[in-house]
C-alpha cells in the first residue's frame, strides 16, 4: 500500500512566510502610494490657498532660490508682470520682498491684475549685505514693512529700472525712519536739500544709534567703489 505524502513543518513555514511577505509588500506599496496621494492633495491645497495664509507666502519668498519653480509660481508675485512706474506716479501695494535696507519689491493688485515693482528708497543708502550692520539694516526694514501695504511716491527711475521713491506706511515715512534709527545713511548725492533726512542722520550719529555705534562706519558708496570689479 502506497504511503501518504505529508508536508514538512519547514515547508509549511516557508509557504506562510512567503504569503506574509507578499501581503506586507502589497500593503506597503498601497500605503506609500496613498501617503503620496494625500501629500500631493495637501500640497495642492496649501499652494492654491497660500494667499489666505497671512504672511506665509511672503516669508517663503526669502527662500525662493531653494524652491522648485512650480512652487515659486504660486508665491506672491510669482506670475505678476514687471511694472514700470514713471516720476510723480504713486504706486500702492503689498511689500513681498525686502532685499536690504533700501530696496524692496512691491506687489500691486488693480482690477484683478498683478504687477510687481522693484523699489529703491529715495534719499538714503543702507549698508551692503557684506558690510557691518548690513543684515541688521535689512531685518529692521523687514520688521517695518514686509507683508504690509505701503504707498510709494516715485521720484525717478534709476539705470537699473527701479522706481526710486518715498515709501509711506500709513502716516510713517519709512525712508526717514531708517535714517533716524541708524539703519541707513542720508544720500545727498542723489537727494540734495533733503534737510529732514540730513537732520535725522546727524541725530542718529550723536545718539550712536544703529550703525553709528561703530567709531567710523564705512559709507556704502565708498564700499561699492572699493569692491567694484
Amino acid at each position: 500500500m502506497a504511503s501518504k505524502k505529508t508536508s514538512s513543518p519547514a515547508g509549511k513555514g516557508a509557504a506562510k512566510g512567503a504569503v506574509k511577505k507578499f501581503f506586507q509588500w502589497t500593503w506597503g506599496k498601497i500605503f506609500k502610494r496613498s501617503l503620496l496621494f494625500v501629500l500631493l492633495i495637501a500640497l495642492g491645497g496649501f499652494l492654491f490657498n497660500i494667499d489666505r495664509l497671512g504672511n506665509t507666502g511672503v516669508n517663503l519668498l526669502k527662500f525662493k532660490e531653494y524652491l522648485p519653480g512650480f512652487i515659486v509660481r504660486f508665491l506672491p508675485g510669482g506670475t505678476a508682470q514687471e511694472g514700470a512706474a514713471v516720476p510723480d506716479e504713486i504706486i500702492s501695494g503689498e511689500v513681498i520682498e525686502v532685499y536690504d535696507g533700501d530696496t524692496l519689491t512691491l506687489l500691486s493688485r488693480i482690477n484683478g491684475q498683478e504687477k510687481k515693482y522693484k523699489v529703491r528708497f529715495y534719499g538714503i543708502d543702507a549698508p551692503e549685505a557684506a558690510q557691518a550692520h548690513g543684515t541688521a539694516s535689512r531685518d529692521a526694514l523687514r520688521g517695518k514693512i514686509l507683508g504690509r501695504q505701503v504707498q510709494v511716491t516715485v521720484v525717478s527711475v534709476d539705470r537699473y529700472g527701479r522706481s526710486v521713491g518715498k515709501v509711506m506706511s500709513g502716516v510713517r515715512y519709512i525712508n526717514l525712519e531708517m535714517v533716524a534709527e541708524g539703519n541707513a545713511w542720508y544720500y545727498p548725492d542723489y537727494a540734495a536739500n533733503e534737510y529732514e533726512l540730513a537732520k535725522a542722520e546727524k541725530e542718529a550719529r550723536s545718539g550712536r544709534l544703529g550703525l553709528w555705534q561703530e567709531s567710523s562706519p564705512q559709507a556704502p558708496w565708498f564700499y561699492r567703489k572699493e569692491n567694484r570689479k
